[in-house]
């Protein structure tokens, strides 16, 4: 048999073994589907079969889509059904204050961190939602709160509502939402900041007729913001992650998800993790991450390692490792974060402890070991403990040259009326707004999350050309008109140079200017750290 006639026997046998082994997989697959089990209760039923099954006639539903979205889920599977989450629960089932069918209060002391929750009681009775409607025989909502997701998932959404996230609607009142609501202007905050903070649910009118639909209000629904105000009085909306009416843990894991709020000019975490080396290693390792495992089920160094994403760093459990008893799943995603990158100046958030001395919140040195338990399930103690050195000096370094100086400053052209009392309608009101939320949160996020190009150019770099070449003159500008420039001339270099001129020597001293010799020892130093050679 010639070389010729062999090679192409080889190549036949090749096509058919991997033709053999598609067909295989594909069978498999079609194997796994057509044995997917799907439990439609009786009560449930109805709506399966009016929103999604074609009639006798072949039409449709009515909302063919989310009745499929459903059966692509957990939920399906285990024979929880629409009238499970959208039916109301009938009165005296239970404690009044767990019934998703009663009104709560629901309060936040900032101060202690602490959370509580009050049943709405009038004339001695509990007080009943007022979207409940009666359609087709049965009692529903369509504004599903944590609570009745709550009747299933305790836990997860008991740490849900101690977490930030449940609070998100609560920055009314903040200059973010003035911006939004009134310098941008309603349709801007209802279509843009509400959607991810969660707004206020509401009805168009509280008062409508039995049977009838309740109609929401426009400017508030759809909303599935991560803090939503719902018309029961809980906060959040557990639909923000895990996107009704899949409710899949696979969406809820994948950093996109996160990226739909966590992203932009102010917190740029999508971006930046996309940058950075765990981002290009899940791109390249998607397919084998097990991202599809169900909840609870997908644990860091047991089901994958290939990358982590958002929720494997912040909420996600892990194995025992080492000397590491491992950690379990966690639906407050502040648990493992130390520093918080949000305010003008970070600062490190104390430990939240109930009257009953339950730990709700663990103290930074605690959230920190934590965070570094994920981190050494990849890389070493060395790496880790360098990381956060690193990092902490960026943090600092945000801290003390640009956020405590320059809102010291903004705070004196307030108290000496430099500045009027109505929020964001001067020049250096908005200078001051973008040094700590975009370029100072930039800075900040970046190092935390190891993207470089949001610590320098989309960061430090233009912290330091708006300190110095727009803040700092615009800020003598206007006391210059007040007949107060000597006076801020001084408070200036007050706030730069700190205690004892330290701050001044360690950031600042640059701007008088370099001498020769000043400059060649510069560049002596780099030489030196580069190994350098004339």
């Amino acid at each position: 048999m010639s070389l010729k006639a062999k090679e192409i026997i080889i190549a036949a046998l090749s096509i058919a073994i991997v033709a053999v082994l598609a067909f295989v997989v594909f069978t498999e697959k079609a194997h796994v589907l057509k044995e997917r089990k799907i439990v439609v209760k009786p009560d449930s039923a109805g709506c399966v079969r009016c929103h999604g099954y074609k009639d006798e006639k072949g039409l449709p539903g009515r909302d063919p889509g989310i009745v499929k979205h459903w059966e692509a889920s957990m939920h399906a599977e285990q024979g929880v059904g629409c009238f499970d989450c959208h039916g109301v629960p009938p009165a005296g089932g239970g404690e009044d204050i767990l019934n998703p069918r009663y009104v709560v209060q629901t309060s936040w002391d900032k101060e202690s961190g602490l959370k509580a929750v009050q049943l709405v009681v009038k004339n001695g009775k509990p007080v009943e939602r007022p979207d409940i409607w009666k359609h087709e025989g049965a009692q529903i909502v369509a504004d599903v709160s944590p609570r009745t997701c709550a009747r299933c998932h305790e836990k997860e959404a008991e740490q849900f509502f101690n977490s930030r996230h449940s609070s998100a609607a609560q920055f009314i009142g903040s200059i973010d939402n003035f911006l939004g609501r009134f310098a941008e202007g309603p349709a801007a905050a209802n279509t843009g900041c509400q959607q991810c903070h969660g707004g206020v649910t509401r009805l168009v009118s509280m008062d409508f007729k039995e049977g009838a639909t309740p109609l929401y209000a426009p400017d508030t629904w759809p909303n599935t913001g991560v803090g939503r105000v719902n018309l029961d009085g809980s906060w959040g909306s557990c639909s923000a992650c895990h996107s009704r009416h899949e409710f899949s843990s696979e969406v809820a894991r994948r950093p996109e998800n996160c990226g739909k709020c966590h992203m932009g000019p102010d917190h740029p975490q999508f971006e930046i993790y996309n940058e950075s080396k765990h981002g290009i290693a899940f791109r390249k390792n998607e397919r084998l991450m097990n991202l599809d495992l169900p909840g609870g089920e997908w644990v860091l160094g047991r089901d994958y390692s290939q990358a982590p994403t958002c929720s494997t760093c912040h909420m996600g459990p892990v194995a025992q490792h080492g000397n590491y008893s491992g950690l379990s799943l966690t639906h407050d995603v502040g648990a493992r974060i130390s520093w918080t990158l949000r305010p003008v100046i970070s600062f490190q958030p104390k430990a939240i402890i109930a009257p009953d001395g339950t730990v709700i919140l663990k103290d930074p040195k605690d959230r920190r070991a934590e965070m570094k338990q994920v981190c050494l399930n990849c890389h070493s103690d060395n790496w880790v403990n360098n990381f956060y050195v690193q990092f902490d000096q960026a943090v600092e370094l945000y801290n003390e040259k640009y956020a405590k100086p320059a809102s010291a400053i903004y705070k004196y052209l307030q108290e000496e009326g430099m500045v009027d009392a109505v929020p964001m309608n001067e020049e250096i009101e908005y200078v001051f707004f973008e040094l700590w939320h975009h370029e100072g949160r930039r800075a900040r996020h970046g190092a935390s999350m190891m993207g470089p190009d949001f610590v320098q150019w989309h960061g430090f770099y233009e912290l330091s050309r708006n300190l110095y070449t727009h803040f700092l003159p615009l800020a003598k500008e206007l006391a210059e008109k007040a007949g107060k420039g000597e006076k801020m001339e001084k408070f200036i270099q007050e706030m730069l140079r700190g205690p004892e001129g330290k701050d001044w020597e360690k950031y600042h001293r640059w701007t008088e200017g370099l001498t020769t010799e000043e400059m060649q020892g510069m560049l002596e130093w780099e030489r030196k750290m580069y190994e350098i050679r004339k």
